[in-house]
């Protein structure tokens, strides 16, 4: 079992991310909330989140699949939840290299999604 205390969120949709940033906070977890891949993949780095949350279509056309290739190829091994309004099966196979990921369709249940970090 894996003790989650700090996730980074990534996602665009303002409305969406600051909502599911004070449900994440209330629940006592440190977020650090960016908005496109290039953040993504840096604030990582920097802030050795204990699980990260992406969303697939990021601000600036980026995208949250290869943020996360990028972030594995940084060593970072924490679990990633992607989050995406499509349940395409080319969505799913590209996220099948990705160690450690899950993959959430929006609108994301965020009682779903509580009970999911805290059984990781």
């Amino acid at each position: 079992m894996i003790i989650i205390q700090k996730i980074l969120l990534a996602e665009d949709e303002l409305i969406i991310a600051k909502v599911l940033q004070k449900i994440l906070e209330q629940r006592h977890f440190e977020v650090r909330l960016v908005s496109d891949e290039t953040e993504a993949v840096n604030v990582a780095s920097d802030f050795n989140p204990d699980l990260i949350i992406l969303d697939i279509h990021l601000r600036n056309k980026s995208c949250g699949i290869r943020a996360g290739r990028d972030i594995r190829k940084k060593g970072i091994t924490s679990p990633i939840i992607f989050t995406t309004g499509n349940s395409f099966e080319q969505t799913k196979n590209e996220i099948k290299d990705i160690s450690q990921s899950h993959l959430f369709i929006k609108p994301v249940d965020t009682d779903q999604l509580i009970k999911f970090i805290e059984e990781l």
